[in-house]
């Protein structure tokens, strides 16, 4: 996945991830185009990504074939990544995370 250019949101907590791109929207306090918006399940083994532009909204999946990702264990809120730790996290890499 490329994040290059654009603005990375982590979502800290579990989120049931039967949920399709409106629901996760749904979860969004006053969404922006152009981000992306990062969720992951309970064992933290799947991450869905969600992003808005004009023509509506982009969902896709990644699950690891063995380990977990290294999620922000917060029981809610959100944080701000770059490009390179998103791409870190997705590739399921430790990324650096700066508060």
């Amino acid at each position: 996945m490329q994040f290059k250019d654009s603005k990375v949101v982590l979502f800290h907590g579990v989120v049931d991830l039967r949920k399709g791109a409106a629901g996760l929207v749904g979860l969004i306090d006053n969404p922006e185009p152009q981000t992306w918006y990062l969720f992951s399940n309970r064992s933290r083994t799947l991450l869905k990504c969600v992003r808005l532009d004009r023509s509506g909204v982009w969902m896709g999946t990644r699950r690891l074939k063995q380990g977990h990702y290294h999620w922000v264990e917060r029981s809610r809120g959100s944080s701000c990544l770059d490009a390179h730790a998103a791409e870190d996290l997705c590739s399921g890499k430790q990324p650096k995370i700066y508060d």
